[in-house]
């Protein structure tokens, strides 16, 4: 097996578009929550998936009672 090496500049590039894209769905998950088009608990919600810390509930009974 042979390995091939990747230039930092590859590595800064990449790096830099994963970023861009989760730096962008935070900003409009963000402005959908002052457009009032979210509740709290939505935005928490959408900014944990994204970060890919929590698992994806759609749904809530206990704390989406207040959106039903």
């Amino acid at each position: 097996m042979m390995i091939r090496p990747v230039s930092e500049h590859a590595l800064r590039r990449v790096h830099r578009k994963k970023y861009k894209e989760i730096h962008g769905r935070l900003f409009l998950i963000w402005e959908k929550y002052e457009d009032d088009e979210t509740t709290t608990t939505q935005l928490l919600r959408a900014c944990s998936r994204v970060a890919g810390l929590g698992p994806d509930t759609s749904y809530d009974q206990v704390h989406d009672e207040d959106e039903v």
